[in-house]
């Protein structure tokens, strides 16, 4: 990682036109993955601070399953749904054992992913295929996860789209817009290419509202941001979890929350989207026109832009 992290800044610094500060060291990492469209928009102790093409609405790709994950977090918070209400209860009808909790964490033990080989087809739709989706899992035989056991896989949150559109007795988008975009003053609509994907990866918006987004809801005065350990989550590895759509990465100074959405449709279109929540009253929200999936790549962006971020 540190080797990684080198050469990354390396690049930066030999790049002509590149300032060492966030946007350039975005820039130079965008470009680097082969963007020609890229935007970022940062936000210290929640007041705008460094941007770049902020204002052009852009594709979240699964940074969309944290609207989905607010969303499902309402509806526990207003009785609705408890975080142990299973899945059967949820949609009245036979399902697998699965609760809520286990569907925003992945660890339902629902799988295979019947989503990868379908959203090709699904392209330039834009009403969600939640009901598809969920009709896919509850008539399959047997699911090939494992309970208990993280498991990223984009029809847990297509059937936590449909158990919204239930409980709510509302689309999917005017439930997650009055619950979710509504208090955090932002607007957002699906996306015209990946709307299909909607609760799993089709939400668009500007990186200007989807900073405030996270800073309303996952800044350190937000819901999740106070204490996001207290809400459902799952341990991946010694210190890292996932919880509410975001990874949760326990650091020197507190907790850094972030998550990477990608989708590249073989011979179709490509989007990518960044977001981090520093520990120290920052949050940055990235675009771009490409899908990138290394996570090495995205560790060494979130480290090089928390050393230039944190000495403010």
């Amino acid at each position: 990682m540190r080797r990684l992290l080198a050469f990354f800044l390396g690049f930066v610094a030999a790049t002509p036109g590149f300032a060492q500060g966030p946007v350039g060291l975005f820039s130079a990492w965008a470009q680097e993955a082969g963007a020609d469209v890229s935007s970022i928009h940062v936000l210290t102790d929640g007041v705008p601070s460094h941007r770049l093409d902020a204002d052009r609405p852009l594709d979240l790709a699964s940074n969309s399953k944290a609207i989905t994950a607010l969303c499902v977090l309402s509806l526990v918070d207003e009785g609705r749904l408890m975080w142990d209400t299973t899945l059967e209860d949820a949609l009245d009808r036979e399902a697998p054992a699965a609760t809520m909790s286990e569907l925003v964490t992945h660890t339902s033990g629902i799988g295979r992913d019947s989503t990868q080989l379908r959203m090709g087809f699904w392209l330039n739709e834009t009403q969600p295929r939640h009901a598809h989706v969920t009709d896919i899992v509850l008539d399959r035989n047997r699911q090939r996860a494992t309970r208990g056991v993280f498991s990223y896989n984009n029809e847990n949150y297509a059937l936590l789209g449909r158990v919204i559109e239930m409980m709510t007795g509302q689309s999917y988008v005017d439930a997650c817009q009055s619950r979710v975009l509504g208090p955090a003053d932002v607007s957002a609509t699906l996306s015209p290419r990946f709307g299909a994907y909607a609760a799993w990866g089709g939400w668009r918006m500007s990186m200007k509202d989807h900073s405030k987004l996270l800073w309303h809801w996952f800044g350190p005065e937000g819901r999740v941001g106070r204490d996001p350990l207290a809400l459902p989550h799952v341990e991946r590895a010694q210190n890292s979890y996932y919880g509410l759509g975001m990874n949760y990465e326990i650091r020197e100074r507190g907790i850094r929350m972030s998550h990477a959405g990608a989708i590249s449709i073989p011979f179709g279109p490509k989007t990518g989207a960044y977001a981090v929540v520093y520990p120290f009253g920052v949050v940055s929200a990235m675009g771009y026109d490409v899908a990138v999936a290394d996570p090495k790549r995205f560790h060494a962006l979130s480290d090089a832009l928390e050393q230039a971020l944190s000495n403010r």
